[in-house]
């Protein structure tokens, strides 16, 4: 045991961290200073590969380079197989007689859910103030949750973490992302964009040159997401998952009828709302509901699905022909949704794309329409101008490919924005 968490925690030795696990800065990165400066356990949850392990990584180099004595720092990968035979409890007395047997440590938990029995240990070792500070990372939303969350209430946060942002995208490819724009960097910007909505955003993928290797990878990731975190989990048949989801993907931006899809699929309801229901808990599919102000009837309501990275769009599922609005929609999707905003659709006669709710109020509107030929621009504006009538808004917006712009129709501001500037509006000024 000892020698797998001496490989795991190379900084005991060297007092330093290998240059090739550090990656890249994210967003999240440059708030270590923040979360560092409350005591209660991290949770980082998010899409397997998406950058959990390394943003650890880069929480720990921050804590070596604000001299934290490095034997004080215990990394936990329990993806491996050595360690996953083990509590916490027998890791952590191992790594107390061996290590660090009279400081406070700073813990960090990798993929925890393989652990047997890590959840009192660690709220035992929380409660009695026995950790500097705890970290833990999983690719389940519902794993950790239904583990210990009457055991950890109110003694843990949990941060959502994405795949690369747009702007972040851009940052890693070294182009700047502030205003102005003049030609030059508009069509940079755009050429970049391109790639992003074909090979998506997460990092490993972001940095590999050859599109062989792109796609491998992403081929090997979404394996491993419906292998090791569905079909192992919870014992369920493989094809009958990844038939799912080449069908999801294929769909991705349209309702989906789960009564529907067992019909046509000679699978049980029960199954069918199981399957998507892991597929959200690992973070592979997003449901939005359709806005009603009954709680009921939205739920009962059909759901729009979006996957949770768009590279997977172009290397699964079925395409007869590339379809730019379903990419182009589920980009905004990730954008509102990265954004930690209540997104839902809405129709009644006319349809509107995204609701946007903050709170109790619906704080805005935004219609996707990548090609503005005048039949589709009719029906997309009216659709929109319905839904503000029915919220009462006075402004709205259109995503487009390239018009950029403002008019006024029966009183309405409509605001058209390019899909490129939409997803660098971190403040979402157009909503």
């Amino acid at each position: 045991m000892i020698d797998a968490l001496s490989e795991w925690n190379p900084w005991w030795s060297t007092g330093r961290i290998h240059e090739e696990l550090l990656g890249k800065e994210r967003d999240l990165t440059r708030k270590a200073e923040e979360l560092f400066s409350f005591r209660e356990i991290k949770t980082l949850v998010g899409m397997r590969r998406c950058g959990k392990s390394t943003l650890l990584y880069q929480f720990i180099h921050h804590l070596l380079n604000g001299e934290v004595d490095p034997k004080r720092i215990l990394f936990v990968n329990f993806e491996d197989p050595t360690l996953s035979r083990y509590t916490f409890e027998e890791i952590f007395n191992t790594y107390q007689e061996h290590i660090n047997s009279d400081k406070k440590p700073y813990i960090f938990l990798d993929e925890a859910h393989r652990c047997e029995e890590w959840v009192l240990f660690l709220r035992k070792m929380y409660d009695l103030k026995k950790a500097e500070q705890i970290f833990i990372t999983d690719s389940s939303s519902k794993m950790i949750e239904r583990e210990y969350a009457s055991v950890l209430t109110g003694r843990n946060i949990t941060i959502s973490v994405h795949p690369l942002s747009f702007g972040e995208y851009l940052h890693w490819m070294g182009i700047d992302t502030y205003p102005p724009y003049p030609r030059d960097k508009k069509n940079q910007i755009k050429n970049s964009l391109k790639k992003y909505l074909h090979w998506g955003g997460l990092p490993e993928v972001v940095l590999k040159e050859s599109d062989m290797q792109k796609k491998t990878i992403l081929n090997n990731y979404l394996s491993d997401i419906v292998h090791k975190d569905i079909v192992e989990r919870y014992n369920t048949n493989y094809q009958k998952i990844k038939n799912l989801v080449d069908y999801l993907v294929s769909n991705t931006g349209h309702l989906f009828s789960p009564r529907k899809y067992s019909r046509t699929y000679d699978l049980s309801l029960d199954s069918v709302n199981n399957y998507i229901g892991y597929l959200e808990e690992v973070f592979l599919f997003s449901l939005i509901p359709k806005f009603d102000h009954s709680f009921r009837k939205q739920q009962l309501s059909s759901k729009k699905t979006f996957i949770m990275d768009v590279g997977y769009f172009g290397t699964t599922g079925f395409h007869v022909s590339e379809n730019r609005g379903q990419v182009y929609e589920n980009a905004v999707f990730l954008h509102l949704h990265q954004r930690d905003r209540e997104i839902f659709y809405w129709k009644n006669g006319g349809e509107c794309d995204f609701v946007v709710k903050e709170g109790i109020e619906v704080t805005g509107l935004v219609q996707v329409c990548c090609d503005l030929s005048s039949e589709t621009e009719e029906r997309e504006i009216s659709g929109l101008l319905d839904a503000l009538e029915e919220f009462g808004l006075e402004e709205g917006t259109v995503v487009t490919s390239d018009t950029e712009g403002q008019e006024t129709i029966q009183g309405k501001r409509i605001g058209y924005v390019p899909l490129w500037r939409f997803l660098l509006e971190g403040s979402d000024p157009y909503l």
